[in-house]
């Protein structure tokens, strides 16, 4: 298994080769009709705050299980 470095949100991130850009397919938020990107005062709070917490410390990080999920 390889690992590499790439530049996301403004930071350099380490991956698993394998992983890199799988995060939206894997995500439950982009099949969620609550995720509004790009619009923080109306998206799901739970995922703009998570998006946030990404930003700020260089992270990617999926959700697999939400208890506001609703199906687009």
């Amino acid at each position: 298994m390889g690992y590499e470095q790439y530049e996301h949100h403004g930071s350099m991130v380490w991956v698993r080769s394998d992983l890199k850009g799988k995060h939206r397919k894997n995500c439950l938020c982009f099949s969620c009709k609550r995720l509004k990107l790009g619009l923080p005062e109306t998206n799901c709070p739970k995922a703009q705050e998570l998006y946030e917490y990404c930003v700020k410390h260089g992270m990617t990080t999926p959700v697999f299980e939400c208890p506001d999920f609703e199906e687009m």
